[in-house]
């Protein structure tokens, strides 16, 4: 966090990463924060949601000793983010599929050599046959040049359907306030007292989010 004046005024700053700056395609982007009211992708919004995950039966496979590993520093800062009276954050997450990636590299890898073989075209025609032509070395696989950290795991090696997984919390500066007591009364009315909206207590929310990850992950 920065701290900052501007004509006497200060102003907090944060920088965040971007937990998808990996050299991989993110194929699917979800926003999850554990309530099932209103959280499902739309036509404005395309980003999928709580709903979308369950639906899909989706989840996030990085075998027992990471689940607990990434379980662990998750309620971490969730019980940080409580107690300073924090909610309305989300785990955003980006999945790679290893397959599809592979199968896509492939195909722009084909594009690229018919483009360079029309460019190239008569220049070609014009030299000696006898000239060898280079061929490359094959270069090492995306993924194989992408290492684990706190915000980016490969998937369990036990399961084939191989995955990279891009993920941290985001939105977390919103404050369980006046104005979010409010929505939450009038959230409540609208859907009753015992629906999974987003727009409860910290320590509700904190609760609610951790049972969502802790089925989540696997």
């Amino acid at each position: 966090m920065m701290l900052f004046q501007v004509s006497s005024i200060e102003y907090h700053m944060i920088v965040m990463k971007n937990v998808f700056a990996v050299n991989l395609r993110i194929h699917k982007k979800y926003d999850l924060k554990g309530s099932k009211v209103d959280r499902a992708a739309t036509d404005k919004d395309p980003t999928l949601k709580d709903c979308d995950f369950l639906n899909e039966d989706m989840k996030i496979r990085v075998g027992e000793e990471k689940r607990k590993h990434i379980l662990a520093m998750l309620e971490s800062d969730v019980q940080f983010l409580s107690q300073l009276k924090i909610m309305d954050y989300s785990l955003l997450l980006g999945t790679h599929n290893v397959a599809q990636g592979h199968e896509e590299r492939e195909m722009d890898e084909e594009h690229s050599s018919s483009d360079d073989l029309l460019d190239g075209e008569e220049f070609n025609n014009n030299k000696d046959s006898d000239v060898p032509m280079e061929i490359e070395e094959e270069e090492e696989e995306v993924e194989d040049q992408i290492y684990e950290n706190g915000y980016t795991y490969f998937s369990d090696p036990a399961i084939s359907n191989k995955e990279v997984y891009c993920f941290g919390l985001i939105d977390v500066l919103t404050k369980y306030n006046a104005t979010k007591r409010a929505a939450h009364t009038a959230k409540t009315m609208k859907h009753g007292s015992g629906a999974e909206i987003s727009t409860v207590r910290p320590e509700s929310y904190s609760k609610r989010f951790l049972e969502f990850m802790s089925n989540a992950f696997v």
